[in-house]
């Protein structure tokens, strides 16, 4: 029996008590021989826009890492991350309604059993190691004395030339160990003794302790937006089995027997045809369409669960019907145009997205793989201003039903749709286990 390191992960983020939108941006990706973590804090400039800011320097760091393999990943870290800064910077140059964005960064990779980290600002890294909690990073700011606040000197994009924290060694992961990736309204509110605490806890997921985390954050009154990221690493067993000798002997002679059979049955049906009287008259193909089934739709993220409302619309305003087969929130319309005699019947799948607070056209085009201007032109002053609690139409290729042992490549295959993406409008993991009669988007193709 022999033992290897097995990481699990989870991460959440919050917009506060105050914020209207999220500025905070949260990323995991796996990188040819590796796994890569990243948290941003954007920072808004004269007209906001932090939301840009952190996305694009987490986004910059994925693309530098795509479909690339580095002998020195701790080099190559450096360099995603001047990526990075370059890319926001030059984004700014382009307009001025972006000067003064900025972002924080703290950014692990994890490859061959070592981790190799990065930061700037005042997101922060903690590792918790037997039992103690050490904070990897420092914060890059004008009064390090001051326990709340402080300004922060150092974001990436701000200037041309940047001089961001790096590991000088990476470290080393061991059962139990246990990292933290947190932007700094985490640390605002919670103690390095109270974020121990949660941290500690071996019977509770990585996941969960983010909810927790960042629960007892707003609790305590935050009004910053918080991100966490946590990483857990254990010891697992692998047990080798022998395999099994097989006894060919009785799969040999059932062979032989079916291939009697099948040689008997071939000359008698010969025979039948032969002494037949009439031809048997070839029956023209036939198609059986099913009807579609009634959606019952779990909530497409997974931390919740709530019933979805679907219902199918005609455009023919005299002729309109209208299945709802439970309570909820969401809906899926499904609008088919009037039929003429000579014309097929096409289909238009519209799924109904729920605003929440944070969200915003950038991220909902991006997550539906769909265009700003297309979703304006479906749904108006409805997309151009979004409303938290109020609901806007997505047009999608389909709405898929979970049946029992399907999988994300069986569903891949039968729409010709990559599971990144169909995960990304689900906002589903594709290592979490799809379960009977939950609802997949499956977005438009572009």
């Amino acid at each position: 029996m022999n033992k290897s390191l097995h990481l699990s992960y989870g991460s959440t983020t919050d917009n506060g008590l105050v914020n209207e939108f999220n500025t905070d941006s949260v990323l995991e990706f796996k990188i040819l021989d590796g796994h890569a973590f990243v948290i941003c804090d954007g920072h808004n400039g004269i007209e906001g826009h932090g939301a840009l800011a952190s996305k694009l320097t987490s986004e910059s760091i994925k693309k530098y890492f795509f479909n690339r393999s580095y002998k020195d990943i701790l080099k190559a870290l450096t360099n995603a991350i001047t990526y990075a800064n370059f890319t926001l910077f030059e984004q700014v140059k382009k307009d001025s309604k972006y000067k003064g964005i900025g972002s924080t960064l703290a950014t692990v990779i994890y490859r061959g059993g070592m981790l190799h980290y990065a930061y700037a600002g005042d997101s922060r890294i903690y590792a918790l190691k037997n039992n103690q909690l050490q904070p990897l990073t420092r914060d890059h700011v004008n009064n390090p004395s001051e326990p709340v606040g402080a300004e922060v000197n150092l974001l990436i994009g701000k200037h041309k030339d940047i001089k961001f924290g790096v590991c000088k060694k990476p470290l080393e992961a061991a059962a139990n160990d246990v990292y933290l990736l947190c932007t700094d309204g985490l640390t605002d509110q919670l103690s390095e003794d109270e974020i121990l605490e949660v941290l500690s806890d071996r019977d509770k997921s990585p996941e969960h302790k983010c909810h927790d985390l960042v629960n007892i954050a707003t609790e305590k009154g935050g009004k910053d937006c918080t991100s966490v990221q946590i990483l857990e690493f254990s010891s697992i067993p692998e047990i080798t089995k022998e395999i099994p000798k097989i006894n060919f002997k009785p799969i040999l002679f059932g062979l032989i027997a079916i291939i009697g059979i099948a040689v008997v049955s071939f000359a008698g049906f010969k025979g039948f045809e032969y002494l037949a009287e009439k031809p048997i008259t070839e029956q023209p193909n036939t198609i059986n369409i099913e009807k579609p089934a009634k959606i019952q739709e779990d909530d497409l993220t997974s931390e919740k669960s709530i019933t979805t409302k679907s219902s199918i619309e005609n455009t023919d305003s005299k002729n309109t019907t209208t299945k709802q087969p439970s309570k909820s929130k969401n809906k899926v319309v499904v609008s088919t145009p009037k039929q003429s005699k000579n014309t097929t019947t096409s289909k238009i799948i519209y799924y109904s997205h729920k605003i929440k607070y944070g969200d915003n056209l950038y991220r909902i085009a991006i997550r539906y793989n769909i265009t700003q201007k297309k979703l304006i032109r479906i749904n108006g002053n409805k997309a151009k201003k979004l409303i938290a609690g109020t609901a806007i139409k997505i047009p999608v290729k389909a709405i898929h039903i979970i049946k029992t042992g399907e999988s994300f490549s069986f569903i891949s295959d039968k729409y010709n749709t990559k599971i990144d993406k169909i995960c990304t409008a689900s906002n589903i993991d594709k290592k979490t286990p799809l379960k009977e009669d939950q609802i997949i988007v499956i977005p438009l193709s572009n």
